[in-house]
């Protein structure tokens, strides 16, 4: 496979200016305790559907379904990590997330996959791991007492890992990792103090050094202060990623479902 021109450290180096200079041009008044860093962890029950075609060096790959096909299970719970750091008006947010998922089943048809051929009737054992890791520089245009909204850039960074074994045709991998930018905006009502309401979009669609993505991470989350320093909060979340790229093939992933979690800020 082809090395990749663009990388993660590429799209941090080439936003950071312009998140310093957003960040120098805006005013600094004193903050309240609780309002400059953030921790946030959560569980999300997650379903997922998706599809992909995984091209070799000699042959072109052919689509298959994660669970028609190969049978991975649908439903996964992992864990949502977040920190975020406040400076007035802007903002700075990391998230992680870690998804597994392993299938086993007797092949009902046949497919091509990274130049090997897995032919139907043959028993397969298939493993999908997916990795992203997200930053977010966020700005706040309207920032009154019962509403905020922000708007901003982000870099991103998807990690696939995808392992097949077929009882006949044996073991074959992908293992790719896909930088990409996006643009963000959240919007959060406060109709008392220790009450929000929150959503939050960040995606993008476009053509870079001959990857296509096209990516929505949608959310929508209620939270509770109990103290100045801890709350609860609960959710739902979508994540459609969908990449092709001239490398590799394509990957067709929509992850959605609730979430649940404690947050501490300081």
């Amino acid at each position: 496979m082809k090395p990749r021109r663009l990388t993660l450290l590429s799209l941090i180096a080439s936003s950071l200016p312009l998140a310093l200079v957003m960040l120098m041009a805006t005013p600094t008044p004193a903050l309240a305790l609780g309002d400059w860093i953030g921790v946030e962890g959560s569980f999300w029950h997650q379903s997922q559907d998706g599809k992909a075609s995984v091209d070799g060096n000699i042959l072109s790959g052919t689509t298959f379904d994660f669970h028609d096909t190969i049978g991975l299970d649908k439903n996964d719970n992992p864990t949502m990590g977040r920190v975020w750091f406040r400076l007035t008006k802007t903002r700075l947010i990391f998230d992680y997330f870690d998804s597994s998922r392993s299938g086993s089943t007797t092949l009902g048809q046949s497919f091509v996959f990274n130049d090997t051929f897995y032919a139907a009737g043959q028993n397969l054992k298939s493993d999908l791991n997916l990795k992203l890791l997200q930053g977010q520089f966020l700005i706040s245009v309207l920032d009154l007492k019962v509403v905020d909204v922000g708007v901003g850039l982000g870099v991103n960074q998807a990690k696939i890992k995808m392992d097949l074994n077929g009882s006949v045709s044996g073991q074959s991998s992908l293992d790719e990792s896909v930088p990409y930018p996006t643009v963000a905006a959240h919007v959060t009502i406060k109709p008392i103090p220790t009450f929000h309401i929150k959503t939050e979009l960040n995606g993008m669609r476009a053509t870079v050094s001959g990857t296509h993505v096209d990516i929505i991470d949608a959310r929508l989350q209620i939270e509770w202060y109990v103290a100045h320093v801890l709350g609860f909060f609960a959710g739902y979340r979508q994540f459609r990623f969908d990449v092709v790229d001239q490398d590799f093939g394509s990957v067709e992933n929509t992850f959605k479902g609730p979430y649940a979690g404690i947050g501490l800020k300081f």
